[in-house]
């Protein structure tokens, strides 16, 4: 008998090959200036000294941020092995040791209102209940602090945007719009709900990438 995969299934799939065997390809795709330009944006909206950067990926834009921010200790979390193995070779490699931790976005081994900040790179909508995320998150965020998340947007945005902004900014667009569509997409009422509903206040969602995304950041 032929086994059928659900399309959670399949997002979950594709999403292991994103994030170990084709993670070149994915950090080559995000690595973009405008997605760094977007995620150096993130990082203005949470300030502070002691940083927690969930799914922090290949490091491409922690690095950005280390450049940008270099007063900032920001330590990335990731679960993948092979992400942070390319992250630590790609920070030795620029010269810019940054401290990285492999452990669950869900069950973070961190003390509650330890951190200034916590940043989330394309990662809510991957996980199986964002809202318990971000409860989370917000135990380990100290009174005060900030917080911020960029998020696929739902709705039909053109891609025109993304076309003008060259090649490697629409291959990377039109994929994330892909493995979200296997996922989920938020729209700013959604994504703004889930942060009031773990407790955060001033909530603010702006879209970026061409429409393709969005950027909440919020207190706790």
């Amino acid at each position: 008998m032929t086994a059928v995969r659900t399309e959670g299934e399949l997002g979950r799939h594709f999403a292991g090959l994103a994030f170990g065997p084709a993670a070149r390809v994915y950090e080559a795709l995000t690595g973009s200036p405008a997605w760094l330009r977007s995620s150096l944006r993130l990082a203005e909206l949470v300030p502070g000294p002691l940083v927690l950067d969930l799914g922090v990926g290949p490091g491409a834009v922690s690095l950005e941020v280390a450049r940008a921010h270099p007063g900032r200790v920001a330590v990335g979390l990731d679960r993948s092995a092979t992400m942070l193995r390319r992250a630590a070779r790609l920070a030795d490699l620029q010269g810019c040791p940054l401290p990285f931790l492999r452990a669950d976005a869900q069950v973070l081994p961190i003390r509650a209102g330890a951190l200034d900040g916590v940043t989330g790179h394309s990662l809510l909508y991957l996980l199986a209940d964002p809202a318990a995320a971000l409860a989370e998150v917000a135990r380990a965020v100290r009174p005060g602090g900030r917080v911020g998340f960029l998020e696929p947007a739902s709705g039909s945005p053109s891609l025109l945007e993304a076309v003008i902004g060259g090649p490697r900014l629409a291959a990377s667009l039109v994929l994330w719009r892909a493995m979200s569509g296997l996922h989920r997409r938020f729209s700013a009422e959604e994504l703004g709900g889930l942060l009031t509903g773990a407790g955060f206040r001033d909530v603010k969602v702006e879209t970026t990438l061409a429409g393709c995304g969005l950027l909440a950041a919020a207190s706790r």
